[in-house]
């Protein structure tokens, strides 16, 4: 994973593991359990069997990632990671949209990401370390356009309107999105970050 995929995984820092890491080990774990999600999906996949399967032991496991939701969530990363967008870097309004065009987006995923999706709704566990890291995500980017507006003259937000406008955005995606996981239209997107995100960010209200 790069430094960006890094800011978001749940495996846990080297001081909490005690030993220096194995990188190595640690990649054969995380194809170990993609391997058992196409196999079994996501009930059908333990602790113990990843270990087996990536040949290291339990406590092994366990140095790295403390739950099952948490291994699952940084080995689906590995294959759809939240990382930053090709920013157009031609106006506010483009890196927004930009951003919201990634995050919305749900066409290409693979097959085991789609099931990992679905069971999320099915599994609380599951769904918050995703939406966590969702939502760490969507924060951590608005943070970094917020900065860039107030480089061009703007007004600076406090650290709590950063993450009531993080909330809004993920409730929005979530919402449009819908149970199936469908892609967000572009207009509902545009709309989004015209009548509400510009507005916050600039408090300029876009006619």
């Amino acid at each position: 994973m790069d430094q960006t995929a890094d800011r978001h995984q749940r495996r846990l820092p080297p001081a909490a593991r005690g030993r220096t890491q194995d990188r190595t080990r640690d990649d054969r774990l995380i194809s170990a359990t993609l391997e058992l999600l196409a196999e079994r999906g996501y009930h059908g996949l333990t602790m113990t069997d990843v270990a087996t399967r990536a040949g290291a032991s339990k406590a092994t496991l366990y140095r790295r990632w403390t739950t099952k939701a948490d291994l699952v969530a940084d080995a689906v990363d590995t294959i759809s990671p939240a990382v930053s967008p090709a920013y157009p870097g031609t106006s506010l309004r483009d890196d927004l949209l930009a951003l919201l065009e990634q995050a919305g987006t749900c066409d290409g995923r693979s097959e085991v990401v789609t099931a990992t999706m679905d069971m999320a709704r099915l599994d609380p566990d599951l769904y918050r370390t995703l939406a966590g890291r969702f939502s760490t995500f969507i924060r951590s980017e608005l943070g970094e356009l917020a900065r860039r507006a107030v480089e061009e003259g703007h007004a600076p937000l406090a650290d709590l309107d950063l993450d009531a406008m993080s909330d809004v955005v993920v409730a929005h995606l979530a919402h449009d999105a819908g149970p199936a996981g469908v892609s967000v239209p572009r207009e509902r997107l545009a709309r989004l970050v015209d009548h509400v995100l510009l507005v916050l960010l600039t408090g300029v209200r876009t006619r």
